[in-house]
């Protein structure tokens, strides 16, 4: 039996889902991050269950040919990347891994992964960071939490991030130290700056945004005076209250301080308005690549009605509006529907609409209605797909079903769900949208069959 604080020496067999190393010592699993399949490792125990067990690494004497020296000076301590010491080859077998591990382990569901569409370039890739401000002894500091955590990491420069998001950042925190404007502190739900959320374009257009616990930003000419020097393409400057003592990032709604309430980005031919709140795809590369494979597995034949569900600002359902006679998108977030129905405007499409309000409503409403789609596409939330939309989807037998999902885990919950509703998958295809960290985007095509068994 292990003990806790106990050093060990062991050698990882393979990789868990989030991409640490997994070895047995005296029949017990044992979790190690940062360790790697066939490395011989030093390690500490630092927690012990009935059933496995979580160690610190301390030494890797016999290193695996697929490790790296990690560039980022905060690897391990930040929690923001957990794979840096895998070279990319590396993180792109283990992700495609990770996907047939869930579908097999979660789904039942064994059945050939495509390989991973990677990055020519995994750095500076991220178009969105929303960084959490607290105060340290240094003065208010921004950065990202510490694994598993709510402990801030100060960060200057972050290696995934545009360049814009340290710029924007650095503003910031200098504005709040000369100015004495205190950082958000959450066990008190006292300070002002909670979060700095930079968002940038194609075009280098950048939008910063401030989430803050409060109605007034004091000393506004100076921030925007600041950020305008050091981003010489800053479009906008915007604020979003969230006054809750909770870990919801945006507010409700959003005031404009500088510039404009939108950035326009243009996506395979169309232009998309995108606000503070709208969510959108933080990786512009690989987002192109796979909203393009998901537009081929629509499929050449024009079709008379497609559902997208979770829809956000639209871009998916517009993006397919010339594929379909017509095109629902539905969405939670209200100012994601603006945006949508703007969107549509914008580029003249008349085929596409937009409803307000949680699939797990609207869905069956339109089931009970009698609209019978022949394509359905899912992109929901990390927690999936709510067994209403799923029952509904039973209910109107879409053709096929193009499932986008940045969680493995709930997506192979639900794939099993959609086998036992008559569906079967086509292709599995996994995209790296989040280079260094463990996490992945994958798209699954299912299509409708005779009911049959799982295992059939």
């Amino acid at each position: 039996m292990l003990n806790k604080n106990q050093t060990l020496t062991g050698q990882a067999e393979r990789f868990g889902v989030n991409g640490e190393g997994i070895l047995r010592y005296e029949g017990q699993v044992v979790f190690v991050p940062f360790a790697l399949p066939g490395e011989r490792i030093t390690f500490r125990v630092q927690k012990v269950t009935k059933t496995h067990a979580f160690g610190k690494l301390l030494d890797v004497p016999d290193p695996s040919p697929s490790r790296v020296d990690p560039p980022c000076p905060y690897f391990t301590r930040c929690g923001g990347c957990s794979v840096q010491h895998m070279n990319y080859d590396t993180q792109l077998r283990f992700k495609r891994d990770a996907v047939f591990d869930c579908l097999s382990r979660i789904g039942s569901i064994r059945q050939e992964v495509n390989p991973v569409t990677g990055m020519d370039d995994p750095w500076r890739y991220r178009n969105k960071t929303a960084m959490p401000v607290a105060n340290t002894q240094d003065g208010p500091a921004a950065g990202y939490y510490a694994s598993r955590s709510h402990r801030l990491v100060p960060v200057t420069s972050c290696l995934i991030a545009h360049p814009s998001s340290d710029a924007a950042a650095g503003c910031v925190i200098r504005w709040m130290r000369e100015k004495d404007i205190a950082a958000y502190d959450e066990t008190t739900n006292t300070g002002l700056i909670r979060h700095i959320i930079t968002r940038n374009t194609g075009s280098n257009e950048v939008m910063a945004t401030l989430a803050v616990n409060g109605q007034n930003i004091p000393y506004q000419k100076e921030l925007t005076d600041s950020l305008r020097q050091a981003l010489p393409n800053l479009a906008s400057l915007c604020v979003t209250t969230q006054e809750n003592g909770d870990n919801v990032i945006l507010g409700q709604d959003y005031s404009v301080l500088y510039g404009s309430s939108t950035l326009t980005e243009r996506i395979a031919g169309l232009d998309f308005e995108l606000s503070p709140l709208s969510f959108s795809q933080v990786n512009s590369e690989i987002r192109d690549r796979m909203y393009a494979w998901v537009l081929s597995e629509i499929g050449a034949k024009k079709i008379g009605c497609l559902i997208d569900l979770y829809c956000g600002a639209g871009t998916i359902s517009l993006l397919s509006s010339n594929k379909a006679e017509r095109v629902i998108g539905i969405e939670v977030s209200p100012q994601s529907v603006i945006d949508a129905r703007r969107n549509a405007r914008r580029n003249g499409i008349a085929n596409a609409e937009f409803l307000h309000g949680r699939a797990e409503d609207i869905l069956p409403d339109l089931a009970g209605s009698g609209i019978r789609p022949d394509a359905v596409i899912l992109d929901p939330p990390r927690k999936g797909v709510h067994p209403a939309v799923l029952s509904s989807i039973g209910i109107v037998s879409p053709d096929n079903i193009i499932y986008i999902s940045c969680q493995p885990a709930t997506q192979a919950r639900d794939a099993a769900a959609l086998f036992d509703l008559g569906y079967r998958i086509t292709a599995i295809q996994p995209f790296d949208m989040f280079p260094q960290t463990s996490e992945i985007e994958n798209v699954i095509t299912f299509r409708r069959i005779i009911k049959e068994a799982k295992d059939g």
